[in-house]
């Protein structure tokens, strides 16, 4: 799975006209990203129980805000996001993942909880809610997808640990599934989204400086030149001598695109991040 990275490629509308652009995929301060290669799997204290767990009910949902470009890309290949209706099926190998990734964020901007019945789909508009079988053992299960992936060769799902032990190979890394799409998101307005898919707060990131002085300088231009109505301004520290300007507008995407397109006015490249 290829997450953290994808959070920022993906928390964006279709009709973005230069994805990369204006997420901003450049380091500013040339700091090096570092990925905590931990190992994935259930997880240490199984606090839920997930055979007791109601089994979700499908209901129509507006389209996620975030999660849904025209087209992204993960390692040289390009996905395009497919429309697809109810009744549509696929049967293919489905994997998991856990405790690694719980609790950040995935593609439709929620955060990820292993012991809740979810699943990630490479092309499908989300949320959508399907029915998967493990053709195994014909258990089957209603799962919401809201999450981008598998990445690897063959594989057509990638569900969360719950799920996995519901349908019975969470202690195994693959099963044999088939799959049937029940309900897709829609335009509809009067529907009322997830609470959990509220837009997360984005950050662009100005640029890193050595003093806290330079910093300063920086931040009162920007304050200057964008309202605080709009956007607040901040300097951070990284604690190893660099002090980040950043700037955080209103979680609201046209608010979004006005601040960056202010940001390049004023010569500016911001990097666009993502508060967990």
């Amino acid at each position: 799975m290829i997450r953290s990275a994808l959070v920022l490629a993906l928390l964006c509308l279709g009709g973005c006209s230069s994805v990369q652009q204006w997420i901003g995929v450049a380091e500013p301060d040339n700091e090096a990203s570092v990925v905590d290669e931990v190992p994935d799997g259930p997880p240490l204290i199984a606090s839920v129980d997930v055979d007791s767990l109601p089994e979700p009910e499908a209901k129509p949902e507006p389209l996620s805000q975030y999660g849904n470009p025209e087209t992204y890309e993960v390692d040289g290949v390009t996905y395009t996001i497919a429309p697809v209706g109810p009744g549509f099926s696929e049967i293919g190998t489905a994997s998991w993942y856990g405790r690694k990734f719980h609790g950040q964020l995935t593609s439709s901007g929620e955060p990820f909880d292993m012991f809740q019945f979810t699943a990630a789909h490479k092309t499908m508009p989300i949320p959508a809610w399907i029915r998967v079988t493990n053709l195994e053992n014909n258990q089957s299960l209603v799962v919401r997808v809201n999450d981008r992936g598998p990445f690897k060769e063959n594989r057509v799902l990638d569900l969360s640990w719950a799920a996995a032990k519901r349908l019975g190979f969470s202690d195994k890394g693959t099963a044999q599934v088939s799959y049937e799409v029940l309900t897709v998101p829609t335009s509809d307005a009067a529907l009322i989204a997830n609470p959990l898919a509220k837009p997360a707060q984005a950050i662009f990131q100005v640029t890193a400086v050595s003093t806290e002085i330079q910093a300063q300088k920086v931040a009162d231009q920007i304050r200057e030149a964008i309202s605080k109505d709009l956007a607040t301004v901040r300097i951070e520290s990284n604690g190893a001598g660099l002090f980040r300007v950043q700037v955080l507008p209103q979680t609201d995407l046209s608010v979004e695109r006005e601040i960056y397109e202010q940001l390049v006015a004023l010569g500016w490249s911001p990097q666009r991040l993502i508060a967990k």
